[in-house]
């Protein structure tokens, strides 16, 4: 065997420095995570649809409010106690009982800044006066827990007969009469308002409003 050159030089083998292991393991964890952001962006996209879902068919719901309420001003009592003021001079009206079992106020109550009345915000505080339509129990037959509330508020600042000093009146007249309040003997058209508040599935909650006023005689 021949021997080696003096100037030769035995390699030591090179140690691997790790390098591409890091990277991989970089690129696998932004893949992971890209995998995770997809998956919430596909969940939240889900949730959307679902509560968009849930909101339009509390609008759809708010019908049955409106329904229930023209219902109530077509009865007999709404035409006999709406325009009522009887004990309201001396303190607590004595009618007011006959106005709450119809979801009714003879006069527009304190609204917030987007003109929904106040005691429709609180829940606990409409029931306590006002009734509660369950769709689960008399209408819709579905156990899904939605609740529907309206409340009917003639747009008057005081009780008693309507007139255009104290009340929002409609345009339309009475048949056989020129102005609003003619023929002799007739009273002012007065403006109603309806709200109406949707409660359904994951807290989705509407309102939606309707002004009305009585058929013209």
């Amino acid at each position: 065997m021949a021997p080696f050159p003096r100037n030769f030089r035995f390699q030591k083998p090179s140690r691997s420095t790790g390098a591409v292991l890091a990277i991989v393991l970089v690129v696998l964890v932004v893949m992971m995570l890209g995998g995770v952001a997809l998956l919430r962006s596909v969940d939240t996209s889900a949730l959307l649809s679902g509560n968009l879902a849930f909101k339009r068919d509390t609008v759809n719901r708010s019908t049955i409010g409106l329904n229930e309420a023209f219902k109530v001003m077509k009865s007999a009592n709404f035409s006999t106690y709406a325009d009522s003021n009887a004990g309201c001079a001396a303190g607590a009206c004595t009618d007011a009982a006959k106005w709450f079992a119809m979801n009714y106020s003879p006069r527009l109550l304190e609204t917030d800044a987007n003109g929904i009345p106040v005691i429709m915000a609180d829940a606990a505080t409409f029931d306590a006066k006002f009734s509660t339509i369950k769709p689960v129990d008399s209408v819709l037959g579905k156990k899904d827990g939605s609740l529907i509330r309206f409340l009917i508020e003639r747009m008057c600042t005081d009780f008693g007969p309507s007139n255009e000093n104290v009340c929002a009146v409609s345009d339309r007249v009475q048949v056989g009469g020129d102005t609003r309040n003619s023929p002799i003997g007739a009273v002012s058209l007065p403006l109603y308002r309806i709200t109406v508040r949707s409660d359904g599935p994951r807290n989705t909650q509407t309102y939606a409003q309707a002004i009305v006023t009585t058929r013209v005689k």
